[in-house]
């Protein structure tokens, strides 16, 4: 779960596409070499996965002023204290730009900052100031030298020099470096930790993956939830069990997550697209199938909502599937997707009437995008 919550915010507009992990494994090493205890370890790790939980928009953070990063860092723990997680876990998302000489956003200083947070501090800078490297030379490792130089009242003293003995075995920038490597770094720690959630925690985080999307834009605001309730309510009409009721109410929740990769000034665009905006926006889905892959046991939820645009004559996004290629679910997920947005207002227009919004489903079904039998049962439904 945190995987995936971890990746959908890497895939946010302009943020580097392995902030998180980069950052959990640099967190995690120095941890590690700062002595303590593998149960600590551990939560920093989540914690630098899930750090910047906060983001609701693209932007530079080279251009980030305080009082946005404090902000940044109380949105993201508002999120997190709705999740099954430790306090620890928030305490270091919420301090994580705090520096060692008091000039972060809450003022904090030396001990007075969570250690946990000041390690993730130090290797979030780290990857921001190098995350996109693509070159690794020993001109490389004397700009990190200086780098650290310079930044040195930034950082806990004790932290800083555990990071310095990491830089001084070549194996550690040379995995960090590696562009081969890049996007599997966390891979490379093994974490031992055997937690198990029930139904309602794992809807916990779907409502949380929710709320990131649906917050990023006024014109989308409660269409994940409002997806989720008519698949929810599709899958008791048509007399599925409550498993796979809860697993629509879910999949609804989660379909869209892949617009994080989408940049606002498309959401918000008041005019028809140009193709190229399209082809931007027609990512969407395979983002969301990116993203619910990091999650174990989310394989049917990963189809109906990754699917929601395919249709049954072969002319959907991303794979092209045709009817006989998807499920009873991933076609209701399609209409259901289809009947929401219609029924909202967008930027281009006002929100449709319920009679041309069945119009232009059934103008679908006609030209076989659309499952006829099962439109018939979701006017129903609805």
């Amino acid at each position: 779960m945190i995987f995936g919550l971890s990746y959908a915010l890497d895939i946010l507009g302009s943020n580097n596409l392995s902030h998180s992990k980069s950052t959990a494994y640099l967190s995690v090493l120095i941890a590690r070499e700062l002595g303590l205890k593998e149960e600590g370890a551990i939560t920093i790790y989540y914690s630098a996965l899930l750090h910047d939980i906060g983001i609701a928009s693209d932007y530079n953070w080279k251009l980030v002023d305080s009082r946005e990063m404090k902000n940044h860092c109380e949105v993201g723990v508002k999120s997190l204290r709705r999740l099954p997680l430790s306090e620890e876990i928030t305490d270091y998302v919420l301090y994580h730009h705090e520096y060692d000489n008091g000039t972060g956003p809450f003022g904090l200083k030396g001990d007075g900052i969570p250690r946990g947070a000041g390690i993730i501090c130090l290797a979030s800078a780290f990857d921001d100031e190098f995350g996109n490297t693509k070159k690794f030379d020993r001109e490389l490792i004397l700009t990190v030298r200086e780098w650290t130089r310079k930044n040195e009242p930034l950082f806990s003293g004790e932290i800083l020099r555990s990071f310095n003995r990491l830089v001084d075995r070549e194996h550690f920038l040379l995995d960090y470096f590696n562009h081969e490597t890049k996007y599997t770094l966390s891979d490379k720690i093994i974490v031992k930790d055997d937690v198990y959630y029930s139904s309602e925690d794992v809807e916990k985080f779907a409502h949380c993956f929710a709320d990131i999307i649906d917050q990023r834009s006024p014109f989308t605001f409660r269409h994940s939830h409002g997806i989720a309730e008519l698949a929810e309510k599709a899958a008791v009409h048509l007399g599925y069990d409550e498993k796979t009721q809860k697993m629509m109410f879910m999949s609804g929740l989660l379909h869209d997550i892949g617009k994080l990769h989408i940049s606002t000034e498309i959401l918000h665009k008041d005019s028809a697209l140009s193709p190229g905006e399209r082809f931007e926006i027609n990512k969407h889905t395979y983002y969301t199938r990116k993203v619910l892959e990091q999650i174990e046991g989310f394989e049917e939820i990963t189809n109906i909502a990754a699917n929601h645009h395919e249709r049954l004559d072969g002319t959907g996004y991303p794979y092209h599937l045709t009817g006989g290629m998807l499920t009873e679910l991933e076609k209701v997920m399609a209409i259901c997707d289809v009947y929401q947005a219609l029924s909202e207002e967008r930027p281009y227009r006002s929100k449709l009437s319920s009679d041309r919004v069945w119009e232009i489903i059934d103008e679908m079904v006609e030209n076989k995008h659309l499952d006829k039998s099962l439109v018939s049962q979701m006017k129903q439904a609805f």
